[in-house]
């Protein structure tokens, strides 16, 4: 194994894949950590997204995979996977692959763009929203327990 194999994409066989070629259309889902994200693709889904919050919380990760504070925000979420993955369906965001996604889910909920961003939401409604190192679990636990009362 060389130096760079370390840092390719293993599959479910435990073998090496160069990239991410094989993603599907749609919504993928995609274990990062212990979250469970459900990738958002396409813009034409946004609907179903919203409607899944009448069910159970929804909480949209808009991630710019260039931010350093991004990925730390990221992995702040990842280490308290085991308390944040139940109390919600997770959504994941590539800013720089979907900035057009991102630009629609500001204007159909009223918000501001920022990255990195967290928006919870219930019953078709934004709850809560931050970015940047406003994005804790604690204060998405205390979002979500509003959420519940």
């Amino acid at each position: 194994m060389g130096f760079f194999d370390r840092f390719k994409a293993k599959d479910n066989s435990g073998s090496h894949n160069e990239s991410n070629s094989n993603q599907r259309q749609g919504r993928e889902n995609h274990q990062m950590g212990q979250i469970e994200w459900e990738h958002l693709l396409r813009q034409d889904e946004f609907d179903s997204v919203l409607g899944e919050s009448h069910d159970r919380p929804v909480l949209i990760f808009k991630h710019s995979t260039r931010c350093i504070i991004s990925t730390m925000v990221l992995r702040s979420l990842e280490a308290q996977a085991d308390r944040l993955n139940p109390l919600g369906a997770w959504h994941y965001l590539d800013l720089i692959a979907h900035r057009d996604y991102s630009n629609l889910i500001a204007q159909e909920l009223g918000i501001n763009h920022e990255s990195p961003q967290l928006i919870i939401l219930h019953l078709g409604e934004v709850i809560w929203h931050d970015s940047h190192q406003g994005i804790t679990p604690e204060a998405v636990m205390g979002a979500l327990s509003t959420a519940q009362d």
